[in-house]
């Protein structure tokens, strides 16, 4: 069975023509998604553009007729003002190990069964992604993002500083210069920490899965090491791609 990082070599790189493949337009198979995640009571984020919050809420009810869903209200007055406030949001979540994902427009405060909600419209497409097919993006060298890995042995008990190459929800490739980690696949570097901007610390273990010497300009070498995260907490893989979203987003914006 292929690694939960690695994408399926037949699967294109290009992110836009990847999440193409993997887009659901029938609105039947949308609404089924849909039940399904509102049924078991499945915990959703909402992504504000420009806000370090991430919203936590739930499906309580889907009315097709009047095109919208309507959504538990977020914890906090504050939290629901910013969000009724945005022109839009990204609804993520998981089911059954399957990335569940699709941009909304405002969202809108309701009255649901004589309570306060939040309603957004059902989605004319989403994107449904299994883990092995999540795409990762390149984090800038200019400013390098650290990954902190744990002294691995009594004779040399310094933490090992390393830089993350790239970063997607399934793993992330380090680059070590400093020759420590060598360069055994298979191996689990427990408790590293992930440093990511914005974000506090995620505390992490990773497998190594391979391992690649590569000359740099100065003809020094480093050593790329392919990652995958090991039980990887929800709230943890919800935050890394609250992270990988962003960066995306960047990007894309900087085009």
């Amino acid at each position: 069975m292929q690694s939960p990082m690695f994408a399926d070599p037949a699967l294109p790189h290009d992110r836009d023509t990847l999440l193409s493949r993997f887009a659901v337009h029938a609105r039947s198979e949308i609404l089924v998604l849909l039940r399904a995640i509102m049924q078991r009571k499945l915990l959703v984020n909402l992504d504000l553009p420009g806000s370090r919050h991430i919203v936590v809420t739930s499906i309580i009810a889907i009315d097709a007729g009047a095109n919208r869903l309507i959504l538990d209200v977020a914890r906090g007055d504050a939290l629901n003002r910013e969000l009724l406030s945005c022109k839009s949001a990204e609804f993520i979540t998981h089911l059954d190990g399957v990335s569940i994902s699709f941009a909304t427009g405002p969202v809108t405060l309701v009255d649901h069964d004589k309570l306060p909600a939040l309603a957004i419209a059902v989605p004319v497409s989403l994107i449904r992604l299994q883990r092995r097919e999540h795409f990762r993006v390149t984090l800038p060298i200019a400013r390098p993002v650290k990954c902190v890995v744990p002294a691995q042995s009594e004779d040399d008990p310094e933490p090992i500083q390393t830089h993350i190459a790239d970063i997607g929800c399934g793993g992330v490739a380090l680059m070590d210069t400093s020759g420590r980690l060598g360069v055994d696949t298979g191996r689990v570097l427990d408790r590293c920490r992930l440093l990511l901007p914005e974000l506090d610390p995620l505390t992490i273990a990773l497998e190594i899965r391979n391992s690649a010497q590569i000359r740099r300009p100065n003809g020094a070498f480093q050593t790329r090491l392919g990652c995958r995260f090991v039980d990887l907490p929800n709230d943890t893989a919800a935050r890394l791609q609250r992270f990988v979203m962003k960066i995306e987003r960047d990007r894309r914006n900087s085009l």
